[in-house]
């Protein structure tokens, strides 16, 4: 499993800004990068922490996208 997420995919996922992911990260909670960038590099998030909060925002039902971690069967 992966245990993180780059800035470019969420943005890519979210059909977003990246000033919409800092006013989300400000204002609703949005998780905080576990890495963050330094010269090119791309800030990296955690995929259970975004996964968390996706599905308490109700993102997943309103972007119809498919959550970042699906449970085995």
């Amino acid at each position: 499993m992966t245990l993180y997420i780059s800035k470019h995919e969420l943005l890519k996922r979210y059909r977003i800004a990246k000033d919409t992911l800092i006013s989300w990260r400000n204002k609703k909670n949005f998780p905080e990068p576990v890495i963050k960038a330094h010269g090119r590099s791309s800030s990296r998030y955690g995929i259970k922490a975004v996964d968390s909060w996706e599905r308490n925002s109700g993102l997943l039902e309103s972007l119809e996208i498919e959550p970042l971690i699906t449970p085995h069967k």
